[in-house]
């Protein structure tokens, strides 16, 4: 009795809650925030750079020092050793600022991965929000053509409408609800693509946001620098750059032999003298005969040259990529202004008008749908225009490597 009791409680309480609990609407400020706190995606680039750094803290670690043991069974001689590697070559400075390089340049490639799934979750979340505005402007488009056959119904009933102009009304809503499945097709698999950033268990009902842009007040030539400056990939390249050539003075220090000292004490049993002991010291001094560091010294040389080669590509990619970007966004937005001007001036008059030559018999129930039509088309248009533009200014922002247009 008391478990149902309890039972009975939690379900109320459960019910209470969903009641109070607001819709689950998310703009982009907190899309992005969950995306980069809480997403796989960023934790694995995170652990990414976690190995580098340990990896580079272990190539800087001293060598472990070694002790020995060692019997001699002809007048009973025992020894007891440790012996050090001295790291005077200067080697181990050169490779624990190559490894600090390194560490650094997976940063750096971490860092520019983020920021590419970071535009595309922008681009997703935009997606998803332009097929919610235009599943809304179906609908009400919907609601206005039952209006108007509400009326048809009406002026039939008493005489003054023909049947034709009924049937033709629910005849174009039967068609605009299909305009209104597609767009409810296009919401789910923007909604789909969009929870593929984000963690397991994210609820998203709708979107909020806003296609309006600010200007971009830089100069192309403005944004070029800025992207040579902010793009973490052309960072990487030159922190690669940076450490194949401290790897390549590290292994130029073979060439300079580390001795390793030993020491210890020495017990010792002859028949003249049972018990003796005394310490013993041994110095040992490594020949670099086979290993003297020219092959590595060669490797690293090339693969210096390699990362310098993959830098100028890279420049030159980021000044083609801002160009296009830049010229593209420049384009939309034109094309947005003039066709959101031109569309707004004409397509609500339009509709306006044919409604008031349809009342006054001078147009058919064609030309008022085709009206009506005309005018959904457009917003639809429209939008659509508006979603490029700000997927046109999010692709700036990607190649840049950081936000430029508000």
């Amino acid at each position: 009795m008391l478990l149902r009791s309890q039972i009975a409680t939690f379900s109320l309480l459960m019910l209470v809650s969903s009641l109070r609990a607001p819709a689950q609407e998310w703009n982009e400020v907190q899309v992005i925030e969950r995306f980069l706190q809480q997403s796989p995606q960023p934790r694995e680039l995170r652990a990414r750079v976690a190995i580098a750094q340990a990896e580079a803290r272990g190539r800087a670690l001293y060598p472990n020092p070694s002790f020995s043991y060692s019997r001699e069974g002809a007048g009973f001689n025992e020894f007891f050793e440790v012996g050090q590697t001295l790291p005077i070559s200067g080697r181990l400075g050169y490779l624990r600022q190559a490894g600090t390089a390194a560490a650094s340049a997976t940063e750096s490639q971490s860092t520019a991965l983020l920021w590419e799934l970071r535009s595309d979750l922008r681009i997703a979340f935009y997606r998803l929000l332009a097929a919610q505005q235009e599943e809304a402007l179906v609908d009400a488009s919907i609601e206005r053509l039952r209006e108007v056959v509400r009326i048809l119904r009406d002026r039939e009933r008493e005489g003054e409408g023909s049947r034709y102009d009924r049937l033709r009304g629910e005849r174009e809503i039967i068609e605009t609800r299909t305009e209104r499945s597609a767009a409810q097709v296009r919401v789910a698999q923007a909604h789909r693509e969009l929870l593929s950033f984000l963690p397991a268990g994210t609820q998203i009902t709708r979107v909020t946001g806003r296609f309006s842009l600010g200007s971009a007040t830089a100069t192309m030539a403005e944004l070029v620098s800025r992207a040579l400056i902010a793009r973490a990939d052309y960072r990487a390249d030159q922190q690669e750059f940076e450490r194949y050539q401290l790897e390549k003075r590290a292994a130029e220090r073979l060439l300079i032999p580390e001795p390793t000292i030993s020491a210890g004490l020495k017990r010792a049993e002859t028949p003249m003298s049972p018990h003796q002991a005394g310490a013993v010291v041994s110095l040992s001094l490594p020949i670099p005969l086979f290993n003297t560091g020219r092959k590595e010294v060669m490797r690293f040389e090339a693969q210096q040259r390699q990362a310098d080669a993959r830098r100028e590509a890279v420049a030159q990619q980021i000044r083609a990529q801002v160009e296009g970007a830049y010229q593209t966004l420049l384009v939309r937005q034109r094309d947005v202004q003039e066709y959101g001007r031109e569309s707004g001036e004409t397509g609500a008059e339009l509709s306006r008008i044919a409604q008031l030559a349809y009342q006054e018999g001078e147009i058919g129930i064609l030309e008022l749908l085709d009206a009506y039509r005309v005018n959904r088309q457009s917003q639809l248009h429209l939008l659509e225009l508006q979603e490029s533009t700000k997927e046109a200014a999010i692709g700036l922002d990607r190649v840049v490597g950081e936000e430029v247009v508000p």
